[in-house]
């Protein structure tokens, strides 16, 4: 895919830090203009473009707190006032909460919405109609296994519904559009993890059968797929990337290994 995104602009939600920064890095060492976006971390994001701008690409910061409407219409409109259009849009901002639902504040409810499902879409309502007009857009939200469990709570609810938005979009913009998602599972370097929980990194490699954890690099490279023009036939569907932590296991349902 050397280049495959020369002449297109990228821009990555939450790209200022952790797995929307390699994701950012990744795209533009393809080709593509990247809008880096950040809400608290303006130095971490202008490192990233730096970075970026210092092996030849193009990049611009953005702020934004994409939890309040009023501030992801703005990031949509400079972003395109910048560039003069946005062919790739990575939804990749996914704040985590897992508190009970009896226990939940109701601002942590909006707060985990707003900005795992609800910037996603304005920013897609946004942009797709300048990437259905040029016959050309990729869309890729971010998921995560914890849309197929239980116990994430307002987390897994925002995830499962990131998929069934992917699902609808794809419906919807097809087919100048592909729209997909990614649903890693934990991702191994969560050193903020690591301090809170110490042993939990172990803990998880030890239950996933491939006995190893997704990096952030894995999940970037995925995305680069998805918005290549590689596999022309996927659209609304989601990449579970997870080393098989998410499949039915066998001490669940009991395996007779015979013939009846």
């Amino acid at each position: 895919m050397d280049r495959e995104f020369s002449g297109k602009v990228a821009l990555v939600t939450g790209s200022s830090r952790n797995l929307g920064a390699v994701i950012a890095r990744a795209l533009a060492e393809q080709g593509a203009q990247v809008a880096v976006h950040y809400a608290k971390h303006a130095d971490d994001a202008q490192r990233v473009a730096r970075q970026i701008q210092a092996s030849g690409g193009g990049a611009e910061v953005f702020r934004a707190d994409v939890g309040d409407s009023g501030e992801v219409r703005r990031l949509a409109a400079e972003v395109l006032a910048r560039f003069g259009r946005v062919d790739i849009l990575v939804n990749n901002v996914g704040p985590y909460a897992d508190i009970p639902f009896l226990d939940l504040p109701e601002d942590v409810w909006d707060a985990v919405l707003n900005s795992n499902v609800k910037a996603s879409y304005l920013l897609t309502q946004a942009l797709a109609p300048g990437m259905k007009q040029r016959g050309w857009g990729r869309i890729v939200n971010l998921s995560a296994v914890s849309a197929f469990v239980r116990v994430h709570a307002i987390y897994g609810l925002a995830k499962a519904a990131v998929i069934h938005l992917t699902q609808s979009l794809a419906l919807e913009l097809a087919p100048e559009i592909r729209v997909n998602a990614i649903a890693p599972g934990q991702i191994q370097e969560s050193d903020e993890i690591e301090h809170i929980a110490p042993g939990y990194i172990a803990q998880m490699t030890e239950a996933t059968p491939l006995r190893r954890l997704v990096t952030r690099q894995e999940v970037a490279d995925a995305a680069c797929l998805l918005c290549s023009d590689r596999l022309p036939s996927l659209t609304g569907q989601t990449l579970v990337l997870d080393g098989g932590w998410s499949l039915p296991v066998g001490r669940k349902t009991p395996v007779l290994n015979v013939s009846i």
